[in-house]
């Protein structure tokens, strides 16, 4: 994987999430088998389960989303993301692993409330 390929996969996240088309978000897990929003939950291991979570996004009042690639090893990316809505705001890291057809298969997300 290169930058130009991660920049384009955090993009196409940053505008599904932003625009709230949970299909389409949920569109770049299909072959996720560890999906993990944050430690203190347990992960997701099907899709149906991704798309579940994905759901509350309808809910959510976004003023902004940002995202900033801190590493890229081989297949896995590293990423600094950060999350305003009405009344909080977060920020975090997720690491995000692709298999050798740059499909995601494992995503962790830590985070923080500023």
């Amino acid at each position: 994987m290169d930058r130009i390929y991660a920049e384009k996969w955090l993009n196409n996240l940053k505008e599904y999430w932003w625009n709230k088309d949970v299909s389409a978000a949920t569109s770049l897990f299909k072959k996720t088998e560890f999906y993990q929003e944050t430690p203190f939950c347990e992960p997701y291991t099907t899709f149906e389960e991704i798309e579940k979570e994905w759901e509350h996004v309808k809910d959510q009042d976004i003023k902004h989303i940002e995202f900033k690639i801190l590493a890229i090893d081989n297949n896995v990316l590293i990423a600094e993301w950060i999350f305003k809505r009405e009344g909080a705001e977060y920020n975090g890291i997720y690491e995000i692993k692709f298999n050798d057809n740059l499909e995601c298969i494992y995503f962790k997300s830590w985070e923080m409330e500023k």
